[in-house]
């Protein structure tokens, strides 16, 4: 159960059969595919451990990786055998292992206490070359305890580290690689290769995997043998494991993310055609008292239930939280005035009985 700010697995023990070895060719054979053509991300291997894992949320224990938000992910090693995060034996069930670890995580929860809880995992590398095609590859298994399978798995690249210790919901930023394509993954028997191809329009230096769809927009498949309403996912590769992985060099600034914001969605219509919420693009808090906040705008009669506005800087900090709908941001954090860039907002409401939820970003202006 969850209790709390912390989530703590609940223990399954059940009768658990070992599952069929990983099918090493085929994976092998895919990635000299992928390669032929464009370059892979070589990320730090599961394997290197700071200490053997002993219970949940201990997924900074593998080196190189780390929790970027609040949300509970697991490191699995065989050092650490049986109950909790052991393997192939665990609390989520059993799963063989490519080496002699693994991660886990959190997609999707059906619980209502836990709408849009979900769990991701982070690490740094090389800065990749600017117009220069990757191609991201995963290998991930639904885990036997896990009730449903779901889509909405993705990687984020970012030229700086996510952190947002306070925020155990869906990020609020798009994937450059998105594996919804492949419908939800509902395989627990065997790993599943997942891979996609993006051109990099900036320096990134830093990644984010896990689910970026919220549970409005999810699709959720029921699957046999699942003892507890959630599906969690053993990631069992993440990219080219790089034996030489060194941490980057925090000395230097990170560089400048000069990526072009992608033009909003159009969000200011309702399905029977009337405007009911839209948010601009930009703002200009110079109190000229014109645009000096940014907050929703929409018809004055609306009546929005269980309003929340959060605005988040490019380092995932947030900035700005309000539940009313007529009060904005500033431009202000802590007394102090932000300098000019990209900002990203998450809303959600409910209006006409419907749940609304839009998230995108906006330029601050000076």
């Amino acid at each position: 159960m969850w209790e709390g700010n912390t989530v703590a697995k609940t223990v399954i023990f059940a009768k658990l059969t070992p599952k069929l070895p990983v099918r090493y060719p085929l994976i092998i054979i895919t990635l000299l595919l992928c390669c032929i053509c464009h370059a892979q991300i070589k990320t730090p291997p599961f394997t290197n451990y700071t200490s053997c894992p002993t219970s949940f949320s201990q997924v900074d224990r593998c080196t190189g990786w780390r929790q970027p938000t609040e949300g509970t992910s697991d490191y699995f090693n065989a050092c650490s055998p049986g109950l909790p995060v052991g393997i192939p034996y665990n609390t989520f069930g059993s799963q063989t292992a490519t080496d002699s670890a693994y991660t886990g995580l959190y997609a999707y929860v059906n619980e209502s206490s836990l709408q849009d809880y979900r769990e991701y995992i982070a690490t740094s590398f090389k800065a990749l070359t600017v117009g220069k095609t990757y191609t991201m590859t995963i290998t991930v298994s639904l885990a036997d305890n896990s009730t449903y399978g779901t889509d909405g798995l993705g990687a984020l690249f970012t030229t700086y580290p996510v952190d947002m210790p306070d925020h155990r919901t869906t990020l609020p930023m798009k994937p450059q690689v998105d594996y919804s394509g492949y419908g939800p993954i509902t395989d627990k028997a065997n790993w599943v290769t997942l891979t996609g191809t993006f051109i990099a329009d900036s320096a990134y230096t830093h990644l984010t995997v896990g689910c970026f769809k919220d549970d409005t927009d999810i699709t959720v498949d029921s699957v046999s043998a699942g003892s507890l309403h959630y599906a969690y996912y053993y990631i069992g590769s993440i990219g080219i494991p790089d034996p030489d992985w060194t941490p980057p060099d925090t000395t230097a600034p990170p560089p400048v993310d000069t990526t072009t914001p992608p033009p909003p969605i159009d969000t200011t219509h309702g399905t029977d055609g009337t405007v009911f919420y839209l948010f601009p693009t930009a703002f200009t808090p110079n109190n000229d008292g014109r645009n000096d906040v940014f907050r929703i705008i929409g018809s004055a009669d609306n009546d929005y239930k269980d309003y929340s506005l959060r605005v988040y800087d490019r380092w995932g900090q947030c900035v700005f939280v309000t539940h009313d709908p007529n009060a904005g941001w500033n431009g202000y954090y802590n007394g102090q005035q932000q300098d000019a860039g990209v900002f990203f907002y998450l809303c959600e409401f409910g209006l006409n009985s419907r749940h609304v939820t839009l998230k995108g970003d906006v330029t601050l202006v000076r």
